[in-house]
């Protein structure tokens, strides 16, 4: 059974390889209601395997499950599952 990190490194892969890819607009995730906001702007999967995002300053960093990055790797999945979906209606 996948996880949900797996799943999205499969849904990324799926669509651009080892490629990058960007957002029309960030994936905006809050850890706390007081904590500033952390903006994804482009995702990628490594030869590695391994995911990353992309910042507002576009700066690349690895995902790694954590309680943190949970909230993070749930609504990059649910972007990408839309994502997957639209591209799949163009072809």
């Amino acid at each position: 059974m996948k996880n949900i990190l797996q799943e999205c490194t499969d849904i990324i892969k799926d669509l651009v390889g080892n490629e990058y890819l960007y957002f029309d607009s960030a994936v905006e995730v809050k850890v706390t209601p007081h904590s500033y906001p952390f903006y994804a702007w482009g995702a990628c999967v490594s030869p590695a395997n391994q995911l990353y995002i992309m910042d507002s300053d576009q700066q690349w960093h690895e995902v790694e499950p954590n309680d943190n990055a949970a909230l993070l790797i749930g609504s990059l999945y649910q972007r990408l599952k839309l994502m997957r979906t639209s591209y799949a209606k163009a072809s």
